[in-house]
């Protein structure tokens, strides 16, 4: 069974559709709370200037008369209009000093006389199960008190209408703006799907760059694939050269090799076969270097920086390449010398992290080459600095005119009778890139070569 992916669209889409109506609960809970204070303040200060004005009202005394009780209000004005008052949600009492009621109006009857109430109380009970707010207020010499009292469900009924006012608009328009939400957010993802198409609608040769006419929170990700087409296209065009000079060097080394195979099989005498022997070896000794050094760079090459850094001991790193050509320097009556130009302390020499075998590869290539070209007899000297590595000799040295070219891969200059691939130095070069060297060639004026690796600038 395949796992459908998740889409960007839809988790955005999900996303919005989850918070704006999560937000839009907030809002409006925040906005009752807010509303409900507003009329409680309203309400609570209508009741206290009622409550004052009361106390201002000569009520006079009425003896033993009972207290007269009003009609409802509707009666009072005989037809005329009475708006959207309930009588039986406010209500009005007045006591003398000894709790004797002087006044009382719609539910204030039913009020409780304690002299000691001062201010606001929440109750319930007065004649029905409804809670009633109530403001209780004194006169200044205890003669009277005062009470006026509210329905809680008067206030909550109006905080219900405010919120409903809002929340019909919003009910209505919820759906419309959760359409629009999507719409935007499949409008405002068309152009990742436009690049999409675009790329699968690629060859994988095409290394073009894509449109840069997208929105700017798009374009850093179409530049950035631009950079990778660009260095894709580099290095697949560096391959095709890579392979298509290999296969032209390893061509000819292999059409000897079969050639003097042939020779070998055609001599007839056994002095002859030992020869063909011999430059069949030399031969296949030749195209093995070859391939040994086209496969060091085939795996170079990739590198953009070392995988495994560590801090490098020069001294082993140079008695090991010293180690890999004494013998054939040997043979050739060369002289090696290493001379590691610190006291006490070999981290003085170039002090960088970087990887000991290919160190020794890139120092072994310098020193086969200045054993393969030097004459016999010659010195080649190594020397280790806190300023850098200097491979010197006293051999033929280079034509002033490729020096510059020496480095290119499988470039030779014309006139060697020395067996080569042009790929030596190139190694070297990759691998001091590698570890923040620098490679320079330079003829000695005692005549010979020097070859210098330092910190790159």
């Amino acid at each position: 069974m395949i796992k459908r992916q998740r889409t960007l669209q839809r988790r955005l889409a999900v996303l919005l559709l989850i918070t704006v109506p999560l937000i839009w609960l907030v809002s409006t809970a925040v906005a009752a709370y807010v509303a409900h204070h507003e009329v409680d303040e309203l309400y609570d200060t209508q009741l206290t200037l009622f409550a004052r004005q009361l106390l201002s009202v000569n009520m006079g005394e009425h003896g033993d008369d009972p207290l007269p009780v009003l009609p409802k209000t509707k009666k009072l004005i005989r037809g005329g209009d009475r708006g959207d008052a309930e009588d039986d949600d406010i209500g009005v009492a007045v006591w003398n000093e000894a709790g004797d009621l002087l006044l009382s109006d719609g539910k204030g009857r039913h009020f409780s006389f304690e002299a000691g109430r001062r201010g606001f109380y929440t109750v319930s009970g007065h004649g029905d199960k409804d809670e009633w707010r109530l403001f209780y207020l004194p006169a200044p010499d205890g003669s009277r008190l005062v009470a006026v009292g509210q329905r809680q469900k008067l206030r909550h009924e109006v905080v219900l209408k405010v919120i409903q006012g809002q929340l019909l608009p919003w009910l209505l328009g919820l759906p419309v703006l959760l359409l629009l939400i999507l719409w935007a957010v499949r409008k405002g993802l068309r152009p990742l799907q436009q690049v999409a198409a675009d790329l699968g609608r690629r060859s994988a040769l095409d290394s073009s760059p894509l449109a840069e006419d997208v929105p700017g929170e798009v374009l850093p990700m179409v530049r950035a694939l631009n950079a990778l087409f660009a260095r894709i296209a580099d290095t697949v065009e560096h391959e095709r050269r890579f392979t298509a000079d290999a296969a032209h060097e390893l061509r000819t080394p292999l059409a000897a090799l079969q050639v003097q195979a042939e020779v070998m099989a055609l001599m007839p005498d056994e002095t002859g076969r030992q020869h063909a022997l011999r430059q069949l070896q030399q031969g296949i000794g030749r195209a093995t270097r070859l391939v040994e050094q086209l496969l060091a760079l085939s795996r170079l090459d990739p590198l953009q920086g070392l995988p495994a850094a560590q801090p490098v001991d020069w001294a082993t790193v140079c008695g090991d390449a010293m180690a890999d050509v004494a013998a054939v320097a040997a043979t050739n009556n060369m002289q090696l010398q290493l001379q590691l130009q610190w006291q006490d302390n070999p981290a003085q020499v170039l002090p960088l992290s970087g990887d000991a075998t290919l160190l020794t590869l890139m120092l072994r290539n310098l020193l086969d080459n200045a054993v393969r070209y030097c004459p016999p007899g010659a010195c080649i000297e190594l020397q280790a600095a806190a300023t850098g590595i200097v491979v010197r000799d006293n051999g033929p040295g280079i034509a002033p005119e490729w020096l510059d070219r020496v480095h290119e891969r499988f470039f030779r200059p014309p006139g060697q009778d020395v067996a080569g691939s042009g790929l030596g130095l190139s190694i070297v070069e990759r691998i001091a890139s590698l570890h923040g060297l620098s490679l320079t060639l330079a003829n000695r004026d005692s005549g010979g070569l020097q070859v210098r690796l330092c910190k790159a600038d």
